[in-house]
């Protein structure tokens, strides 16, 4: 079976590529290709050393891959349902209505969560095989026995990350074998030179996103892990190691083709800003991460690369040490412009741009199918929120776009607006409010997509 990925490296997000800008600053510089064409920051420090770390080299890297396939270990996967009227059991797909193909029972609920919350039984032995797969869900993977065995390796990761129906912990987006592939692939990395093992461990999150139940497969394309807003799961195909080498090839093409420049604005075009969606997609690729870069004793984790980023210490030597909670902050740089590009704007981007209380909103239009909008640093003043409302009536012009621009600007050009609650969620609520009344006539009003 041949097998392409779907998508260049880096591009976790992005569903419109027509926008590319030469001098750019990126934000989100791991989840975007938008780092390729200039400079960037990172909601995470370890990964804003790690990429930079990995650009001051790029000249110099080099790698060693035998990208043969295994054809005949490869397999598709799916999930199999039981109907709870007949017991017969037929392949999970994103339908509705959902159908039991023997009796003809509607499945109203597909039970994800007891088979997560089994899982996790018996990996930590509470519970038999035979219990496992008497869920009423459950997957065509293979190997649970032994990853039970395995399973207290730290590079299985069993952080908690909030995905739905009951995957909220790492190491359930991932089949046996997926897991057993990646941490051998671990291992192995930890045994190259120290100057190598930063862009293997890059190349490493390009194929955990490409090696996962969630990374769809459709007529022989796998689309990554965060190809979509919400990742679901179908059919999924378990890579060999040698499907590494593709992302290891892909990763060091694209950090030779980035362009040095100064950076100007920032610009992203993700999916969504949600800081909540962010979050949990670099949480995600900072466990992974990790693990390459430190040694290991088969019980925990131990420093090596990048220490201070991972790791505190207790004492002065360095011989007591714990891992560190994963740091999130998402701060755009000491700029006086910014331009984001969005696919949509949804609610929590907008409340994203808002908190932004160094800038404010000061144009939104559109260009090549995206939204781009523009932020300008300074707020400044108090204004009453019926000066703010007569403003926005007197010069808006009926075009919604047009009347949304206006309203967010006048909503963040103020550092407090008298008359409500200046929290974000607070502030875009009564903006949309007044751009209801405004061009619907007080008719209801949704957020463009």
């Amino acid at each position: 079976m041949e097998l392409d990925f779907y998508d260049n490296s880096f591009q976790f997000w992005r569903r419109n590529s027509s926008i590319q800008l030469s001098s750019i600053l990126d934000p989100f510089a791991l989840s975007s290709e938008l780092h390729l064409y200039g400079d960037f920051t990172d909601p995470n420090p370890l990964f804003h050393i790690l990429l930079k770390e990995i650009y001051r080299n790029k000249e110099n890297l080099s790698i060693e891959c035998n990208s043969k396939t295994n054809k005949d270990k490869l397999k598709v996967n799916f999930w199999k349902i039981k109907c709870p009227r007949c017991g017969e059991e037929f392949p999970y797909k994103r339908k509705k209505p959902l159908r039991c193909p023997k009796c003809n029972n509607i499945i109203d609920n597909v039970d994800f969560k007891t088979w997560n919350n089994n899982l996790e039984k018996f990996l930590y032995g509470e519970i038999s095989i035979k219990e496992l797969f008497d869920s009423p869900v459950t997957p065509t993977s293979e190997n649970y026995e032994k990853l039970r065995d395995v399973f207290l390796d730290p590079d299985i990761p069993k952080t908690k990350i909030n995905f739905k129906n009951g995957f909220d912990s790492i190491y359930k987006l991932f089949s046996p074998n997926q897991l057993l592939v990646i941490s051998d692939i671990i291992k192995q990395i930890r045994e190259r030179k120290e100057e190598e093992i930063p862009i293997y461990s890059l190349a490493l999150l390009d194929f955990v996103t490409y090696n996962s139940m969630f990374s769809r497969f459709n007529e022989g394309i796998i689309f990554s892990l965060f190809s979509s807003k919400e990742p679901t799961t179908e059919e999924w195909v378990e890579l060999t190691q040698s499907y590494f080498c593709i992302s290891l090839k892909r990763v060091l093409k694209s950090i030779k083709e980035k362009r040095n420049e100064s950076p100007k604005i920032i610009a992203s075009h993700p999916f969504t800003l949600d800081t909540k969606v962010l979050y949990n997609i670099e949480l995600f690729f900072y466990e992974w991460v990790k693990r390459p870069l430190s040694y290991s004793n088969g019980y925990t984790l131990i420093p090596r690369l990048f220490k201070d980023y991972i790791f505190s210490y207790i004492d002065k030597e360095c011989e007591s040490f714990y891992e560190k909670d994963f740091e999130f902050s998402s701060n755009i740089g000491n700029l006086d412009k910014a331009i984001f590009y969005l696919d949509e704007l949804d609610f929590n981007s907008l409340v994203y741009l808002i908190s932004l209380k160094d800038f404010h909103i000061s144009k939104i239009e559109t260009e090549k199918n995206l939204f781009k909008i523009e932020l300008i640093k300074g707020r400044k003043g108090i204004k009453p929120l019926w000066e703010i409302y007569t403003k926005i009536k007197k010069e808006n012009d009926g075009i919604y776009l047009n009347v949304l621009s206006l309203t967010l600007r006048e909503f963040t050009k103020y550092e407090k607006i008298l008359g409500i609650s200046n929290d974000p969620p607070t502030i875009l609520n009564y903006a949309f409010k007044i751009l209801s009344e405004i061009v619907n006539g007080g008719k209801s009003t949704k957020v463009i997509s």
